[in-house]
């Protein structure tokens, strides 16, 4: 008896989701990433519930100098930030978390925040 490996289907480019890459700002406080990205979570989770956070679908993909870049869904870039003015504090450090720009690449949205 043969075993045979099937190779896993992956799904074109063209019935892929679109997704938006959003530079975030972190002003006031200086935070390690680990805090940044289960306090972000926590505070999005209370404000969106379960199923507002799974349409959302907020993944961080870079977190370097008080600066993050956040994927989401492409209709849901406009959720998100108004999701960001909502979060406050994380680890009880008062924080403003500011959008500076969002875009369709990742590559513009690095240019901007100046990472290489």
């Amino acid at each position: 008896m043969k075993i045979e490996k099937k190779k896993k289907k992956t799904i074109p480019l063209s019935q892929r989701e679109k997704k938006r890459y959003i530079l975030i700002e972190i002003l006031n406080a200086t935070i390690p990433e680990k805090d940044f990205y289960f306090g972000f979570w926590i505070e999005l989770l209370g404000f969106f519930g379960s199923k507002g956070l799974a349409e959302i679908n907020p993944r961080l993909v870079l977190y370097k100098d008080n600066k993050a870049i956040v994927k989401c869904k492409k209709d849901a870039e406009i959720d998100l930030i108004a999701g960001l003015a909502f979060i406050k504090k994380i680890r009880n450090k008062k924080i403003i978390l500011n959008p500076v720009i969002t875009s369709g690449t990742i590559k513009t949205v690095k240019e901007k925040a100046g990472f290489k």
